[in-house]
């Protein structure tokens, strides 16, 4: 996984653009898992951010998305749909949780739409 702040002339597959980098670093470790090249940076540079080649997806939070889609003219995964409340758990520790798998087949089906629409 390549991972810095400054934009890569490498094909990338995913763009991670969040401040959290530990977060963007087990976000980006998971996609890779999956056979994606992954990219991230933290969301304070997405001005200076040249789109990488190949990529196919950015994956940001809510108060990003407006931003990443006026700087890049990718499609974008909120990451934040995929964590969930519970409730029940608050006393263990555990009050949200993060649906991985419905994340994995939400950047895969994305991808793939994108795929469709790109020019041959």
């Amino acid at each position: 996984m390549h991972s810095d702040n400054s934009p890569s002339p490498l094909q990338t597959d995913v763009l991670i653009c969040l401040d959290n980098q530990q977060v963007a670093s087990r976000i980006g470790s998971v996609l890779s898992e999956q056979g994606l090249t992954v990219t991230s940076m933290p969301a304070t540079g997405i001005q200076e951010w040249i789109e990488p080649n190949g990529c196919q997806v950015v994956i940001t939070h809510t108060a990003m998305i407006g931003q990443v889609r006026t700087r890049l003219k990718l499609p974008v995964v909120n990451l934040e749909a995929f964590i969930f409340d519970r409730p029940e758990h608050v006393a263990e520790g555990a009050a949200r949780q993060f649906d991985g798998d419905a994340f994995i087949k939400r950047v895969f089906s994305v991808m793939s739409d994108a795929r469709k629409r790109s020019p041959q």
